[in-house]
């Protein structure tokens, strides 16, 4: 399986959908070509919101990603790709009142498509899913 070494596969305007619920994310590039900036939300009657912006430290070779959303919550992420093709954000200490490490997992990425999950782990080696979003690049689907 081929490495992902960057977020480009994320770059574009896609539906998602997940058991229960459906949204749109809308990822663009900015500050000369240095931030992924991310606007999601749920297309929900109660709507839920979120923003973040990632950033690639070449001296670290890591990414880092800050997140805020209008429930309140505000995380920070590092990560990148994995060698078995998979692109991992996560906490790296354990968060909230939970005091859970949380991570999200980018998967089965194609051109037109990939999956995310969100996970948490009371120790940062096993881990529980708590939302499957399926994603497919706006105007690619059927």
């Amino acid at each position: 399986m081929s490495r992902v070494l960057s977020l480009d596969f994320w770059i574009g305007d896609w539906d998602a959908v997940w058991d229960g619920g459906r949204g749109r994310n809308s990822v663009s590039l900015d500050l000369h070509g240095r931030a992924v900036i991310e606007r999601f939300r749920t297309l929900e009657a109660d709507p839920f919101v979120g923003l973040s912006v990632s950033v690639h430290n070449s001296r670290a070779d890591k990414w880092f990603q800050t997140w805020a959303d209008s429930s309140g919550s505000y995380w920070t992420f590092s990560g990148g790709s994995q060698d078995d093709g998979t692109f991992i954000f996560g906490t790296e200490t354990p968060v909230d009142a939970e005091a859970v490490y949380k991570r999200m997992v980018f998967f089965d990425i194609a051109h037109d498509s990939f999956r995310w999950r969100w996970e948490f782990s009371p120790d940062g080696n096993s881990w529980e899913q708590r939302w499957l979003i399926n994603y497919t690049r706006r105007g690619t689907a059927g």
